[in-house]
């Protein structure tokens, strides 16, 4: 099973950690990460080879677009089923991981 780092300020719920698994990922808390912090790419870098993971999965498109510089092999992102209209209190509901590689076909989406 490959190791995913998940960068958020919340810890991943069981469902996340469900679908990870089922997409043959095993999720790895890190905390959060300033999305425009200048060292970005290095803090990125330096938490996958500290913690021996191939991808990350986070919600930010900066971060996003930074793991692969860093040398990710490919980001995943939690589909959210529960959006709330707008002006509603957010909740959160994984149905998904998608993940995405640094090519199209090195792309797929989670059960």
């Amino acid at each position: 099973m490959k190791k995913m780092i998940f960068i958020s300020r919340h810890q991943p719920t069981p469902e996340q950690h469900d679908l990870a698994e089922m997409t043959g990922f095993q999720l790895i808390p890190v905390g959060d990460m300033d999305a425009f912090a200048y060292d970005l790419r290095k803090q990125i870098r330096d938490r996958l080879l500290q913690e021996d993971a191939t991808h990350i999965s986070c919600v930010h498109p900066a971060i996003a677009m930074t793991a692969f510089a860093a040398g990710a092999e490919g980001v995943g992102i939690f589909e959210n089923a529960a959006r709330a209209a707008e002006g509603e209190k957010p909740t959160f509901e994984p149905v998904v991981l998608h993940v995405f590689g640094k090519d199209d076909e090195d792309s797929w989406y989670g059960p």
